[in-house]
């Protein structure tokens, strides 16, 4: 998948380690400077979260996540510092322990693109039909 058709990931994504019990939100600490929706954007950086409840590797004791390097980040992009990336929706980063935690949801909001142009015109046909004075016709009046 091309990294340009992905979703930027904000503070507060909700992420998910395959070996935890239960999701944790990404806490953004690198930065207080790149915004996107109101949100602070998670960067190659931020790898702060609270604990994935138990953990499956180590008998349902409490998760202590010792997290590695981000995976499949936005590279084409650098900010802040040489070397730190934003994060996408498919990023992963492993635990030494053995798991891996990846992106649940981005927190991005969804904003409504244009409509295709056969609805635009559609949309305008049936528009002007309601408003008979706004047709450019010539009459004599």
């Amino acid at each position: 998948m091309n990294q340009t058709d992905q979703e930027l990931v904000c503070n507060g994504a909700i992420c998910r380690c395959d070996k935890g019990s239960v999701p944790s939100p990404l806490q953004v600490s690198s930065h207080q400077h790149g915004w996107l929706q109101d949100q602070l954007v998670a960067t190659t950086l931020d790898k702060t979260f609270v604990p994935f409840g138990s953990c499956a590797l180590k008998n349902n004791q409490a998760c202590v996540p010792a997290l590695l390097l981000w995976q499949d980040v936005f590279e084409l992009v650098e900010v802040f510092t040489p070397g730190c990336h934003p994060l996408l929706e498919k990023s992963t980063i492993p635990c030494s322990v053995g798991g891996q935690v990846s992106i649940v949801n981005t927190l991005q909001i969804a904003v409504p693109g244009l409509p295709a142009p056969a609805r635009v015109e559609a949309a305008r046909t049936a528009f002007m039909s309601l408003c008979p004075l706004l047709l450019n016709e010539d009459q004599d009046g």
